[in-house]
């Protein structure tokens, strides 16, 4: 069969991601022929897919959603908005290609999705490195794939959720059918991710990514990770990657040994990643300096001990202090922290605690402190947040927006201090109307 895998248009010229799932997925149909296509990094990205579409004449097309809006509130882009038109764009110009539709959004909006674009035949729920190969080889029914949403008697079906893959069953990523010369001039801003594990037993209130890779991590052998960095460096020339883990840095012995690994093979490639502050060790952060890690990335979200609380977090207010402190001894290495401005049931004391923090580390890390930043919650289905919020119940059509209105009142942002509340609505209103937009001038 001849089978396109699209990365979705995001609507707009931002820094391009390498579609790191369309590449695993396609280093699993090695029985077809395969080609991958990013309009993101296209001069005219609606143009040159379908030219390609009409040329190549696929008997299949799958799109990849990956993700809904930028959950950013200083740049609240919704990518979601320009889906739909290019679905039905590409549908025109191969009416008789099976449609078929997965990656993280829409994984988390199937049922919604499916009924609102009549143009999608079939969507792949979860990771589909296992299920698309037995859909494409299939002798028994649809109803015998799992994760797999179908049509029959104008009504949307679902054969279940798949089994969780085994890393290390896993082929490596297929960058080969990529033009990667295109991401080369953005690997500063995480243009290439390498997969460490999927899945994350950490509980935090907001997140997505039990939902979509299990609460069970699953980690890659530290070996394979470092040959597909050694890959992506030798055959194609990457400088730089982001670990796309939900915690690079738990297990930490995982970790280690990823570092322990690039050191022992001088792999020339700098990197970084999500970190979690309690897993952090002396040991573990010179490694990973040694081991090229550029940046260590943590989102602690709250500062005191009800904070951390609410959002489920594995940090302690203790933990929290103490990496401020082997950041400010190790003087090689820089940090970014996130925190959420409003946290429910919250009101000045943590918004204080964390501007006491943040002036600390300003004062300990001077510049190696290269961010920090204020966020809002963007509020998500099947999250403990989300039913606290908005109740029990399955809220996936009000958490799916169709408008930039919709999106914007996603975003979390009341405390128990009336004063506090308008002063986070200057604040967001403001991050809203001057940050820093992530497009491409």
């Amino acid at each position: 069969m001849r089978i396109l895998l699209i990365q979705s248009y995001l609507g707009r010229r931002e820094p391009p991601v390498a579609p790191l799932g369309l590449a695993s997925l396609a280093a699993h149909l090695q029985k077809h022929q395969v080609k991958i296509v990013d309009p993101n990094v296209a001069r005219n990205p609606l143009a040159d897919t379908i030219a390609l579409v009409e040329d190549y004449q696929p008997d299949i097309i799958g799109l990849s959603l990956r993700n809904i809006d930028t959950t950013n509130f200083r740049d609240p882009f919704l990518y979601y908005e320009f889906f739909h038109p290019y679905v039905q764009a590409i549908k025109r110009s191969a009416p008789g290609a099976i449609f078929i539709v997965g990656g993280s959004a829409f994984s988390l909006f199937p049922q919604q999705i499916m009924q609102s674009m009549p143009e999608i035949d079939f969507g792949f729920h979860l990771e589909a490195e296992l299920t698309l190969p037995l859909f494409l080889n299939r002798s028994a029914g649809i109803e015998q794939i799992p994760g797999v949403y179908y049509r029959s008697s104008g009504e949307t079906r679902y054969t279940g959720r798949p089994e969780s893959v085994s890393m290390d069953e896993l082929n490596p990523p297929a960058w080969e059918l990529l033009d990667m010369a295109a991401y080369l001039p953005y690997t500063s801003r995480v243009a290439i991710g390498v997969e460490g594990k999927r899945g994350c037993s950490l509980k935090c209130a907001y997140c997505t990514y039990p939902t979509l890779s299990g609460s069970q991590v699953r980690a890659k052998s530290p070996s394979r990770v470092v040959q597909e960095i050694k890959t992506l460096r030798e055959k194609f020339g990457v400088d730089r990657v982001f670990f796309t883990d939900c915690v690079f840095n738990f297990p930490t012995e995982h970790a280690l040994d990823i570092c322990r690994e690039m050191i022992r093979q001088n792999v020339p490639v700098r990197w970084s990643g999500y970190h979690q502050d309690r897993f952090l060790t002396r040991e573990y952060l010179s490694l990973a300096k040694q081991a090229g890690c550029e940046e260590f990335y943590l989102s602690p979200d709250a500062a005191t001990a009800q904070g951390l609380k609410i959002m489920g977090k594995a940090t302690t207010v203790k933990s929290l202090h103490e990496s401020l402190d082997m950041f400010a001894e190790n003087r090689q290495v820089k940090a970014a922290y996130n925190f959420f401005a409003a946290i429910p049931g919250l009101g000045w004391s943590n918004m204080l605690a964390v501007v006491w923090f943040l002036i600390k580390a300003r004062w300990r890390l001077g510049r190696r402190l290269a961010r920090y930043k204020f966020s809002y919650i963007r509020l998500e289905p099947e999250t403990p947040l989300a039913r606290e919020v908005l109740g029990d119940g399955d809220h996936r059509e009000a958490l799916l927006p169709r408008n930039r209105r919709q999106l914007d009142r996603l975003f979390y942002r009341r405390s128990r201090s009336l004063l506090l509340n308008l002063l986070l609505e200057l604040h967001y209103q403001l991050g809203k109307t001057f940050g820093r937009k992530n497009v491409l001038k």
